[in-house]
């Protein structure tokens, strides 16, 4: 494909994705935005019209001399998408629209972590939410808690207790759609960036905490490779307590649910659920204060990390244990404070609960990015 051939589809993708994650505009509008003249901005869409990609709106009145410009959109309804998350326990299941609303919900436990077994249970997720689409399904997207090579391998996923699964090409096997296989994060950072509360920000990075820690990041509009190690064992306190693979004091020890209870459950002198954790803790139980506060510490200490190394400041947390940042917010600015330069001190996180149907959608979210236009 010839240099020039090359440069018009980057630009037809840029204006189709501008359109999607920023809504209907018109034809002068995006020409501004992306730079280039009202020609060159034609030229490019005619094709994605011609081919439905794009529609052309009702008018828009512009101010002048009372000249009109048909707004360009997409056709939310005209492609569905398919999204699973897997966990430990259960698959969490999503057929959305192009812009990544839910329009249906499956949700079943995992008959085991034998890998055929979830193989069968994930194909009849997806045929449950295909028949339930009344459109073509144009792709699919699977995520997973773990390490994902070239979007084909699960190295590594402690939750499963898998190692070099070639999950992907298994699934595939018995998918019909397109099929795309991405760690959970990525995913949910992609869903964020196109669809959430990071579309409106160049740059951004995402923080995840519950049964373990995620880490997104994203710089000028594009989701950056991470390794979530560095921030999973950062060290938080060299007098803490040791994390599951022998780290003393780093973030896993002090902000994953199952470290949390395990330090609640051992001082209390009886087992102690996350969620009853939180409880106690916002009735201010002392020993449920304690942990919580000291997890919140941590996790602000993460994020001035985070902001100190990339120079991102805009962070948003969440997981399925972030609502210990909402239980603890005093301790959670301290440990950004403590480590982060005075300007940036003054820059909260944006604190986003979700559950396990949001990671769904941002497993939707991986196939709409490789899929779209």
């Amino acid at each position: 494909m010839a240099t020039d051939e090359v440069e018009q589809h980057a630009l037809a993708r840029a204006v189709a994705v501008e359109i999607l994650v920023h809504g209907p505009q018109p034809r002068a509008t995006l020409a501004r935005r992306l730079g280039v003249s009202a020609a060159t901005l034609t030229r490019v869409t005619r094709p994605l019209v011609e081919t439905g990609v794009l529609v052309e709106g009702g008018a828009i009145r512009t101010p002048g001399r009372g000249r009109s410009s048909l707004p360009l959109d997409v056709v939310t309804d005209a492609r569905h998408f398919v999204g699973v998350k897997l966990t430990r326990e259960s698959i969490y299941g999503v057929l959305v629209d192009l812009r990544a609303q839910v329009l249906h919900t499956e949700i079943v436990d995992k008959p085991s972590l034998a890998v055929d077994e979830v193989v069968a249970a994930v194909t009849d997720v997806v045929n449950r939410l295909r028949a339930w689409s009344t459109h073509k399904v144009h792709a699919v997207g699977v995520t997973v808690g773990g390490v994902v090579d070239g979007g084909e391998i699960v190295t590594d996923s402690p939750f499963l207790e898998w190692h070099d699964v070639p999950f992907r090409t298994l699934l595939a096997e018995q998918v019909g759609e397109p099929l795309w296989l991405a760690n959970d994060v990525v995913g949910l950072t992609m869903a964020q960036q196109w669809f959430g509360y990071g579309r409106t920000y160049a740059d951004f990075a995402l923080l995840t905490i519950g049964a373990g820690v995620g880490y997104g990041l994203v710089i000028d509009h594009r989701v950056v490779p991470t390794h979530v190690g560095p921030v999973s064992h950062l060290p938080v306190n060299p007098h803490g307590p040791l994390c599951r693979i022998g780290h003393r004091g780093c973030m896993s020890a002090y902000v994953t649910s199952g470290a949390m209870c395990a330090t609640a459950s051992q001082t209390l002198g009886r087992d102690v659920s996350y969620s009853e954790l939180l409880a106690l803790a916002e009735r201010r139980d002392p020993v449920a204060t304690r942990v919580v506060a000291e997890a919140a510490h941590a996790l602000g200490t993460a994020t001035a990390a985070i902001t100190s190394l990339t120079g991102v400041e805009r962070i948003i947390l969440t997981g399925e244990g972030v609502r210990l940042a909402e239980i603890a917010p005093d301790e959670l600015r301290a440990g950004r404070r403590a480590y982060a330069a005075e300007p940036l001190s003054t820059i909260d996180p944006v604190v986003m609960p979700m559950d396990f149907v949001e990671w769904a959608r941002g497993a939707a979210a991986v196939a709409i990015q490789h899929d779209f236009p």
